[in-house]
């Protein structure tokens, strides 16, 4: 991979500092972009971006072996990798089995069963209606289930926000629904 990025550079300076940067901090690029992302392939192709937009910054690169060097490109892979992260997160689908756990259709009534289903449709459908900072974090705690702490790393913001948010998200929810009920009566 090395050779390729080399083959974008003209200078032969250029190439060599490049060249230093990418021994001396590819695994350290790695490991952060890792630390976001959790996945491995996911983590190469956030630090293959990474170096592609280290390329258009070389000239602010002065000496390879120092903690500013370090920071920059550890700084570059990891927004990147939280980029990545927000944009598997638009893309990801809610199940209904991810929202409610459904008894086996084969038992019980199946008119009930047909309601849950139903219910759970719905709620889904006003929560893709809140704002999408609501709509995200009750999508990570909810149908993803994951801690405060895990959301406030994926989004880049304090787990006391993510509580905020979380509470405001639940609150106009609420609203929705009980604007639901006002119009159409209470569902059956």
């Amino acid at each position: 991979m090395l050779a390729y990025y080399l083959s974008l550079i003209d200078d032969e300076n250029s190439q060599v500092l490049f060249e230093q940067i990418y021994h001396l901090h590819h695994r350290s690029m790695i490991y952060a972009a890792n630390q976001i992302l959790q996945d491995q392939m996911l983590a190469e192709d956030a630090v293959h971006d990474a170096f592609l937009r280290i390329l258009r910054h070389l000239d602010k690169i002065s000496a390879v072996d120092c903690n500013k060097t370090r920071s920059f490109v550890v700084l570059i892979v990891k927004n990147i990798a939280i980029d990545y992260t927000r944009k598997q997160k638009r893309k990801a689908e809610w199940n209904l089995e991810d929202c409610v756990d459904f008894p086996n259709e084969n038992q019980g009534d199946p008119e009930n069963v047909f309601q849950e289903k139903e219910a759970c449709q719905e709620l889904l459908a006003k929560i893709s209606q809140l704002h999408s900072s609501y709509a995200d974090i009750l999508a990570l705690k909810i149908a993803f289930e994951y801690s405060d702490q895990e959301i406030a790393r994926l989004l880049g913001i304090t787990p006391a926000n993510v509580r905020v948010r979380l509470h405001r998200a639940r609150c106009q929810l609420s609203l929705h629904l009980e604007k639901r009920n006002v119009e159409y009566g209470p569902a059956k």
